[in-house]
């Protein structure tokens, strides 16, 4: 039997398949016209307890309007003991033992960023490797701004003791021929955890036999020194917290220094307290000719 030819046509046009229109695609949401942003760099991982390190805080526009005055940015340290933050540059306009409020973002143009140095003392009387989570930064600006973006966290990692991290060579002695002087020089940063707590300490610098030391810098700050001269005793006066002094040392190489030999100086820098007694080791050698 045959489909007449009007009917087969009918229903070729009712079976062709049928593409539904897709509907409008959703659209991204417009920007925040105020929408600051905030990330964390937390500090060195290799920080040795007792340091302060530096970390950085980026704030970027990520919003279409320009902060025409200082936004807050609020940077609270993780919540433990002896834990300490400060600027590098610039004065903070409020901050206790663990947090600082800063002005940031004015003038901060659409998709720019701005980033500020802190420092983070990091605990000294107790040994690494520790993980101290808990730290936070919040930058605050329009009432209207992105919420979910302007709140990093962050956490600060402390490793081992490290020898000599808070004494360090500043300059390094010449070669000297047996008899002769040679002077270098070492920068002493504060112990911390705030200005002369609780007792100052001192730096011990000692010659082996034969060898003495002849002054010290800076003239206001004397070293006192053994009946030999091979010790010199010098006080801390690195009373600020996050301060430093670079303290030079002038010495005569023994006359029966052996040629191609070295001398070497040990300095020992002492803490009494904070929370625990404790020290830091350095050791210069002054090659001899």
């Amino acid at each position: 039997m045959r489909i007449p030819a009007a009917l087969a046509a009918a229903l070729a046009v009712a079976l062709v398949p049928v593409t539904a229109q897709a509907g409008p695609s959703p659209q991204a949401a417009p920007p925040y016209s105020g929408d600051l942003a905030v990330t964390v760099a937390a500090p060195d991982p290799a920080a040795p307890p007792g340091a302060t390190v530096p970390f950085t805080v980026v704030v970027c526009n990520h919003g279409t309007e320009t902060p025409q005055a200082p936004a807050t940015l609020v940077v609270n340290g993780p919540p433990a003991e002896g834990m300490e933050l400060s600027p590098e540059y610039g004065e903070a306009t409020d901050g206790g033992w663990n947090w600082i409020r800063v002005p940031v973002a004015e003038g901060l143009q659409p998709h720019q960023c701005s980033y500020l140095k802190l420092r983070s003392r990091t605990i000294s009387g107790l040994a690494g490797p520790k993980s101290y989570p808990g730290g936070t930064a919040e930058v605050s600006w329009d009432g209207e701004q992105k919420p979910a973006d302007n709140l990093a966290t962050w956490t600060s990692e402390i490793s081992v003791p490290v020898t000599g991290a808070h004494l360090s060579l500043a300059r390094p002695p010449l070669p000297a021929a047996p008899g002769n002087p040679a002077d270098f020089e070492v920068e002493e940063r504060n112990l911390g955890p705030s200005t002369d707590y609780p007792w100052r300490g001192r730096l011990i610098a000692q010659l082996p036999p034969g060898s003495s030391f002849l002054s010290s810098a800076p003239e206001g700050i004397p070293c006192d020194y053994s009946a030999d001269r091979t010790t010199a005793t010098c006080p801390d006066t690195v009373g600020n917290t996050w301060s430093w002094l670079n303290r030079g040392f002038a010495v005569r190489v023994s006359p029966t220094a052996r040629h191609g030999s070295t001398v070497t100086a040990t300095l020992t820098y002492e803490a009494p307290a904070d929370p625990a007694p404790h020290a830091f080791v350095l050791k210069v050698d002054i090659p001899v000719l």
